[in-house]
C-alpha cells in the first residue's frame, strides 16, 4: 500500500497574501507558488481521471487556477 505524504500545511495568512498577489495582473510567481504547494494532491487525484496522466494533471492546473482566480474564494 502506498504512504501518502502530507505536504506541509500552508498557514492561513501566507494562502491569503498569495492569493491575493495570485489575482493580480503581475502575480504569476504566486500563481506558481500555490500550482507547487497543490501539485502532489493533483498529481494524486489524477489517477482517478479517466484520461491520461499529462491530460489529468493539465486539467487539474487549470481547473485550480480557475478557482483562484475567481473572486468566490
Amino acid at each position: 500500500m502506498e504512504t501518502q505524504k502530507y505536504p506541509i500545511p500552508l498557514p492561513d495568512q501566507q494562502f491569503v497574501m498569495l492569493l491575493e498577489q495570485a489575482r493580480r495582473p503581475d502575480g504569476q510567481q504566486a500563481m506558481l507558488e500555490l500550482l507547487d504547494y497543490y501539485e502532489p494532491e493533483m498529481h494524486q487525484l489524477s489517477r482517478y481521471l479517466p484520461m491520461s496522466r499529462e491530460d489529468a494533471m493539465q486539467s487539474l492546473r487549470l481547473e485550480l487556477i480557475e478557482l483562484l482566480k475567481t473572486e468566490q474564494l
